[in-house]
């Protein structure tokens, strides 16, 4: 059996059809759990309509974190294997059925994935998200550290290990499941499979930092810092790619936040990359055009920030 986990907060615009998209899985042997983080919409109301195949569980007050959520479902979970997607995520019909035969047929892996297509802000299909870009199944963490290319509505996983993973009280603080796939890729010497179909979609919203590009986004320095400190990254990559990633991450957002005038924020992350790579003079080169670009907006408008 496999348990399917949903976490829902304020979904009620797409976790209908998230909802009906596991419910037509061809394999249907699955426990559906749903957890609702204490919505202020009407997705309690949405969810409970959807039929009793959903075991329902709403939350009294918002965790802040949809990470608890998940775990508070994967808590009950019973399967033999776990599925997680989002509320506005969708899965293709054979999506448990294939990745139950490839994991059954490859107990040496802890989780597998799959490609996905992207649904962009109108509800089309656009492309299939990182095609081509993902690394076949095996070891995979220095790839993992250039960018986080797993879909999480696309993963399965063994037993209740992504749970067990997020025990650390610093991961589920994290909110990042960057940082769970680290720690199971200690648990897994043989690496992550891949399937190389779009099993699932992923619903990228209109303020998306990249647009498909593979670069780290703004919210994941957070995510790459916090596996500095939790030690994760040993034994699996060194402290001289972990640091290159960090770097890497830093300079993609002064750019990203220059071209959207958030000069503060873009002061801070050339500030930040340039400590850790003083030679590197794209860094101070952001600063300078971020002090410029702030001072020419000061002498137009004496009031702006």
């Amino acid at each position: 059996m496999v348990s399917v986990v949903m976490p829902v907060y304020n979904g009620a615009r797409t976790v209908r059809d998230a909802i009906a998209s596991v419910l037509a899985q061809t394999f249907q042997d699955f426990e559906f759990i749903v957890v609702d983080d204490a919505s202020t919409d009407d997705s309690a109301a949405i969810v409970r309509a959807c039929g009793d195949r959903i075991r329902f569980v709403q939350r009294a007050k918002n965790s802040g974190i949809c990470e608890v959520a998940r775990s508070q479902g994967l808590a009950l979970a019973r399967g033999r294997y776990s599925a997680l997607i989002d509320q506005d995520d969708l899965w293709e019909p054979r999506k448990l059925e294939r990745q139950v035969a490839f994991m059954e047929a490859h107990p040496e892996l802890l989780l597998s994935h799959t490609y996905a297509w992207v649904i962009d802000g109108e509800g089309t299909r656009s492309e299939i998200r990182h095609e081509g870009r993902i690394p076949a199944t095996g070891p995979c963490a220095r790839e993992l550290l250039k960018h986080c290319f797993i879909t999480i509505s696309t993963i399965l996983v063994r037993g209740r290990a992504w749970l067990e993973a997020g025990n650390a009280a610093e991961l589920q603080a994290a909110n990042s499941d960057f940082l769970y796939f680290f720690a199971l890729l200690h648990k897994s010497p043989a690496g992550f499979g891949f399937i190389p179909e779009p099993l699932g979609s992923y619903r990228r919203g209109p303020q998306g930092m990249s647009r498909g590009r593979w670069k780290w986004g703004p919210e994941d320095v957070p995510a790459l810092l916090a596996l500095s400190r939790s030690g994760l990254w040993k034994g699996l990559v060194s402290r001289r790619e972990l640091l290159d990633a960090i770097v890497a991450a830093c300079r993609t957002n002064a750019e990203h936040y220059y071209h959207r005038d958030c000069l503060g924020y873009a002061a801070y992350f050339a500030a930040w990359g340039w400590r850790r790579r003083p030679f590197d003079l794209r860094f101070p080169g952001w600063l300078f055009k971020t002090g410029l670009k702030s001072l020419l907006r000061r002498r137009r408008n004496p009031k702006a920030p």
